[in-house]
């Protein structure tokens, strides 16, 4: 996905997180040639990446609790669900089972981070011996 050739720029969160899924797939693809092509300049080079990719991570990881509190204040202010008890059972059900993945989720991206982070400083050693 790119952006509008205009300078409209579309900020919306799903424009947003479709333009990091395309830079992530770009950087999958260009990662996973093969080891004697084109991959990465320089062990200096993966010392920043693995450096941004850390950074995307603790972003990602930020943004998934304030979708839930988002999901759930909609609850509260009636945005979803209804009146009936059945349907608002139901949908406070959904609810619950969507911000309990994304708290999994939050603790697998602050974990994930953690390791990026060992993988980039273990990586120090590659760059001063360029």
């Amino acid at each position: 996905m790119e952006l509008p050739a205009n300078g409209d720029v579309d900020d919306s969160p799903a424009r947003l997180a479709a333009l990091a899924e395309d830079a992530v797939r770009a950087l999958a693809l260009r990662t996973s040639g093969p080891v004697d092509g084109d991959v990465l300049a320089s062990p200096g080079e993966m010392y920043e990446v693995l450096g941004s990719m850390k950074l995307l991570v603790d972003h990602l990881a930020r943004c998934v609790p304030e979708l839930a509190t988002w999901l759930e204040q909609c609850l509260w202010c009636g945005r979803v669900g209804g009146r009936d008890p059945e349907v608002y059972g139901a949908t406070a059900e959904s609810i619950f089972e969507v911000t309990s993945a994304l708290a999994r989720a939050h603790r697998l991206g602050v974990g994930l981070s953690r390791e990026l982070q060992a993988a980039q400083a273990a990586s120090t050693d590659l760059v001063v011996s360029e």
